[in-house]
């Protein structure tokens, strides 16, 4: 959005007045003076601009309090369409609709938008942080070809198996994830409650324990001695985790350590390669360019494969063809290349993008299958050696006194 700026400039004659500019920012503003040959003295933003920055930049944090499901809004929106109505008809409806509050300003800001005579997605890239970019893409190549229900469905459509198949690897983890939280639980209520209290008990005995017992013992011993300060670095500890996993859940996820953990890695990576193609086969049939469609799905990927995808584009832009440059920096294994190398004879590359997504998927689910199988009945047999082992070491100085007292 530009906006209005008072300027007192000094001219090359050492002339000195007032003039008002349209710029982005004062510093774009003092630019654009001094392009002139001007000699800026002095730089303030025009009252109306003022208030009006005021106003967008209140706008804009209240937009950002409320959460859109931008999938049923795209679905709805192609419904909309197909029955008839016009866009500004269809985004009017679809505002009144929505919940009064956030999602009703963020709706009728983009009415008003497409109202002024902005194309729908100019009007959605002013709010690029709410609409997502392959939306924003999709949209601008259907107004193109005139069929915005069209590509809107097949975006909704994309989204939904996208949402599958994240929900698919979430359901798959959950279940080791909680029985892992549980005997985590037990064994820290067992050492940290259990343990202290019972060597307290056993320590008025006055036996002798075997070592191992007496190492349990002792940390039990540790533990009751230092309550306090064993309660406060738990504390610490559990704020740190919690901020750890908020960072990873927010970034780290890309990270390149992330695919160097076995077995985990190889999964995640071929889920971001599954994503990888489904989006760019979305963005082919919607009438975007190959290397554009790859360049806009590359946030799907990690750090490393990103940069992998960068060379790839540039070689595409080179003049090599799409199968030989992905598969030489790794994003194409020799099944996906051997099908993109059909693609490009025949000129169906959407369709074999989506036909490698759905190969890649189905790979995905046996992996996490496969891996579930084999992780929970480990994670059931280490948890339970954890724990028989505290409670096996405890009585062991209970059958010592039993055996003393016969």
């Amino acid at each position: 959005m530009l906006l209005a700026f008072d300027l007192v400039v000094r001219t090359p004659q050492g002339v000195l007045r007032s003039m008002q500019l349209n710029a982005a920012d004062a510093a774009s503003a003092r630019a654009a003076a001094a392009r002139d040959g001007l000699q800026v003295l002095g730089c303030s933003l025009h009252e109306a601009s003022s208030k009006a920055a005021s106003k967008a930049t209140g706008a804009r944090r209240a937009l950002r309090s409320g959460r859109l499901d931008i999938t049923t809004w795209s679905q709805e929106l192609a419904s909309l369409l197909a029955a008839g109505l016009s866009v500004v008809d269809s985004l009017r409806t679809l505002a009144a609709n929505a919940h009064a509050g956030p999602q009703r300003v963020l709706l009728m800001s983009v009415v008003d938008a497409v109202c002024e005579g902005l194309p729908l997605s100019a009007a959605l890239s002013r709010h690029a942080d709410r609409f997502p970019m392959l939306l924003i893409a999709t949209v601008s190549a259907s107004e193109q070809t005139g069929d915005l229900s069209t590509a809107l469905r097949r975006y909704a459509e994309h989204q939904a198996g996208i949402r599958a198949l994240r929900d698919k690897v979430v359901g798959a983890c959950i279940y080791p994830l909680l029985l892992l939280g549980v005997g985590s639980l037990v064994v820290l209520f067992l050492l940290g409650v259990v343990v202290p209290k019972f060597a307290t008990l056993i320590e008025s005995a006055h036996r002798e324990l075997p070592w191992s017992s007496q190492l349990l013992m002792s940390w039990g011993q540790m533990v009751a001695n230092n309550a306090s300060a064993i309660a406060i670095g738990a504390a610490i500890g559990a704020l740190l985790l919690v901020v750890a996993v908020r960072r990873l859940w927010r970034d780290g996820a890309r990270a390149a350590w992330v695919e160097s953990v076995p077995v985990i890695g190889a999964t995640v990576r071929l889920f971001r390669h599954a994503q990888l193609y489904r989006t760019t086969g979305m963005l082919v049939k919607g009438g975007i360019t190959a290397p554009r469609a790859l360049q806009l799905a590359a946030n799907l990927l990690g750090n490393d494969d990103r940069a992998r995808l960068d060379r790839a584009v540039t070689m595409v832009h080179e003049g090599r063809s799409l199968s030989s440059a992905l598969q030489e920096v790794q994003l194409a294994d020799p099944v996906a290349s051997s099908m993109l190398t059909v693609a490009e004879r025949t000129g169906a590359l959407a369709e074999i993008l989506e036909r490698v997504a759905l190969f890649h998927e189905s790979r995905l689910q046996r992996s996490v299958e496969l891996t579930s199988r084999l992780f929970e009945p480990l994670l059931m047999i280490v948890i339970g050696l954890v724990i028989g082992a505290i409670v096996v070491l405890m009585y062991l100085p209970i059958f010592d006194l039993a055996s003393s007292l016969q």
